[in-house]
């Protein structure tokens, strides 16, 4: 928090649009000519066959354009560990597209062109970033997470732009409300994974019976415990009164390892970063404790396990994805396809940390689009609320979220992958399965 208020205080600093889409490692600042598009692949699979949304089969194309796609996340400062990835995934999404012959919406076929901001993790350059989109004339946009876009909502919502967060940290950020109904999220974010890791529990670690939930102060608030509860009932697990927040700027984790040793729960849960949650199971085994770990992040355990050494990783598990070739027949195959993408434009350390958040939230709304046989935000909004299922990047993917958020059906439910710690096996952990997510 106090990284936070020190960058609230930072002046705003102009920078460039940047049209993105090619290898390059992101640029904080310098315009770039507008993406190109790609040859397409010869052997490859039409993107559509992947999953086009329901009832929405495309029509025969006679026209072709351009679509432009905004993508706003930090790719410098503090958050950008975070949202490099949603940049690099994001971008092998327009690859994989374009190289497939572009994406058909009624009877026209797009060729996509990716306009990509740095908000810089600061909150004035990320409103500057949004209003630079404006400029740039999208109509969609992917987003960072929603503590940090529900500050320039506003920008898009005034213009009728339709912008989606690549996750939602919470269901109280004040992001997806009535008054913006042209806000979405493409993935499960925090109330999914949660969901996810309640299961996982169950399933892999039955004998955990109290959980305490311990995340930094972006995170959850007291006001998500009934919602926490709600998922933790099905298989008795007590949720604890008691909740560990530790700063988001942390560097000592070893107080808080202690309120969680000292709180007495079978297992601690949170959705936090792979180096914050890495360093904090460190800090739990220093203090002798065998506590289970579930950490409620979509990055692979690997990158979780290099911040808490070899002698801590063990029971504990993430909700990361697998790469590897020998877990690839778990994944559905567009997911293994990006992740080949991303390996060939960003390289194998990229491709091995693969999320997909952004990547999903962008064909979320490619599916939305060919549902609604339109490009205008508006009807693609309407199409996204109608709800129903779509096969996303994760397998089959339920549209809701109505109870959760108050609005109805701006919010996805897909399955998430569960990733255990295992000494025994390879590189110290095995890929387990996917686990289905509807969000209510």
């Amino acid at each position: 928090m106090k990284k936070l208020i020190a960058l609230l205080l930072a002046m705003a600093m102009v920078f460039a649009l940047v049209s993105c889409g090619s290898s390059s490692a992101p640029a904080s600042s310098g315009a770039a000519a507008p993406a190109e598009s790609a040859a397409p692949a010869q052997d490859a699979a039409p993107a559509q066959d992947a999953a086009p949304a329901e009832d929405s089969a495309p029509a025969e194309a006679t026209k072709t354009d351009t679509l432009k796609v905004g993508l706003m996340v930090h790719t410098t400062g503090w958050f950008a560990g975070v949202d490099t990835p949603n940049y690099n995934e994001f971008n092998a999404m327009v690859k994989f597209i374009n190289d497939n012959g572009g994406w058909t919406v009624g009877d026209t076929t797009y060729t996509l062109e990716a306009v990509c901001v740095d908000g810089q993790s600061d909150y004035p350059a990320l409103r500057t970033a949004a209003m630079s989109l404006v400029d740039s004339g999208v109509k969609f946009v992917v987003e960072t997470n929603d503590f940090w876009v529900n500050s320039c909502a506003d920008v898009f919502e005034d213009e009728g732009i339709l912008h989606a967060s690549a996750y939602c940290v919470s269901n109280a950020t004040g992001y997806l409300i009535p008054e913006n109904p042209l806000a979405f999220t493409g993935s499960d974010g925090t109330v999914g994974d949660y969901q996810a890791c309640f299961a996982a529990l169950h399933e892999y670690y039955p004998d955990v019976k109290s959980v305490v939930l311990a995340n930094d102060d972006n995170g959850l608030s007291t006001e998500s415990l009934d919602l926490m509860r709600s998922y933790a009932a099905p298989y008795d697990i007590e949720v604890l009164d008691t909740m560990v927040i530790y700063p988001g700027d942390t560097t000592d984790y070893s107080s808080y390892a202690k309120q969680i040793v000292d709180s007495g729960a079978d297992a601690f849960m949170g959705n936090g970063s792979p180096d914050a949650y890495g360093n904090l199971l460190k800090a739990v085994r220093a203090l002798g404790a065998d506590t289970v770990m579930a950490c409620a992040q979509g990055k692979p355990i690997s990158m979780l396990m290099e911040y808490a050494g070899e002698k801590a990783s063990y029971n504990g598990f993430s909700l990361g994805t697998s790469s590897r070739e020998a877990d690839q027949a778990k994944n559905p195959q567009m997911l293994n396809d990006l992740v080949q993408v991303v390996a060939q434009e960003y390289g194998d350390d990229a491709a091995a940390t693969f999320d997909g958040a952004a990547a999903n939230t962008l064909y979320m709304m490619l599916l939305m689009m060919q549902k609604a046989g339109s490009v205008e935000p508006k009807d693609v909004a309407a199409a996204w609320t109608a709800g129903g299922q779509v096969e996303s990047i994760y397998g089959t993917t339920n549209i809701g979220g109505t109870e959760t958020y108050g609005v109805e059906n701006h919010a996805i439910g897909h399955p998430r992958p569960v990733s255990v710690m295992n000494p025994d096996a390879e590189g110290g952990w095995e890929f387990k399965d996917w686990i289905e997510i509807s969000i209510p």
